[in-house]
């Protein structure tokens, strides 16, 4: 497959710029961040020679860079990758259409790569399946990733397949013009059957985890929780939430500071041994609605709970 290559000769008005600046500017619908990722990747050159992030131009040099460089490399690569996952992606397909894909993430399946988990992603799946998604968004770990949900949370999410369609989604996520409903099987009740949660969220000072703020408490990032209760039983109740802010743990750290984390979870556990116990953690994103970027029709999915929140509240 042939890369495409842009060449400049470096006018005298550029010289000084240092290269990722200047390739920006250039290159307008690419971002600083995945240029400066392709450079180090030897995507660029000056005059022959490889290229650094923060190389500073001069007069009269000749810059080379190979923009679809990364994406042919890492699509090579997310073949392999997803020949060896256990998930099939045509399993786990809700509603695909020429700018979105919407999936049932299953617990265990990491959405994107992070700093200990290279491959083996949502990701990785999602480009073997359609390449030009590997180019889609403003991180190239994150093609097409507008939210997420953590590893071991099962359930509904959006990919956007296009340019176009990630900046709307981005911008419905961001203005809370969505909707975003969760099952959460948790220990003890809440003191109301009904209620919001708004304890602004943290990263914890000692532990890998966020942490909800006391009332009151100007640190950390707004956060928004709504909750109702289905059903309870003696230890347990079952809830609907809705996030109307989207944090990272968001859920899981505000039932926790309510005094009732969610059952399986082993980051926010009760402190002492539980009645009930799961071997993941019961929380199951069920609800999604946001409008089509390309008609502006609301589009809305629902799936079933996971036959194990019944059989918990049973037990």
């Amino acid at each position: 497959m042939p890369m495409a290559k842009n060449q400049w000769t470096i006018k005298p008005q550029d010289a000084g710029q240092r290269l990722d600046v200047f390739l920006a500017d250039k290159i307008p619908d690419t971002t600083r961040s995945a240029i400066a990722k392709k450079l180090k990747a030897g995507a660029g050159s000056i005059d022959g020679k490889k290229a650094t992030v923060h190389a500073f131009l001069k007069a009269g040099q000749k810059v080379i860079f190979e923009q679809n460089m990364i994406t042919t490399v890492r699509h090579e690569k997310q073949i392999r990758v997803a020949e060896q996952i256990k998930v099939k992606l045509k399993d786990i397909i809700i509603k695909e259409t020429p700018d979105w894909i919407v999936v049932n993430k299953p617990a265990g399946l990491l959405v994107h790569p992070d700093s200990q988990h290279k491959d083996g992603t949502l990701v990785d799946l999602l480009i073997a399946h359609f390449p030009p998604l590997g180019k889609v968004g403003e991180d190239l770990d994150r093609p097409g990733i507008i939210h997420r949900l953590d590893k071991d949370v099962s359930g509904l999410m959006v990919v956007a397949k296009t340019q176009n369609a990630f900046d709307d989604l981005k911008n419905q996520f961001s203005h809370h013009q969505t909707q975003k409903i969760y099952l959460a099987l948790v220990h003890g009740a809440p003191p109301k059957e009904e209620g919001e949660i708004r304890f602004r969220i943290a990263r914890s000072a000692s532990r890998p985890r966020m942490a909800a703020r006391p009332e009151g408490d100007t640190g950390g990032k707004v956060a928004w929780s709504h909750y109702r209760v289905i059903k309870k039983r003696k230890n347990a109740t079952l809830l609907e939430v809705q996030i109307l802010s989207g944090r990272s743990h968001q859920i899981r750290a505000h039932l926790y500071a309510l005094n009732c984390p969610i059952i399986g979870d082993q980051l926010y556990k009760p402190k002492t041994k539980p009645n009930l116990q799961s071997d993941h953690i019961m929380l199951q994103s069920i609800k999604l609605t946001f409008k089509d970027p390309a008609t502006g029709e609301p589009q809305t999915f629902e799936i079933k709970p996971d036959p194990s929140f019944d059989a918990l509240m049973k037990n």
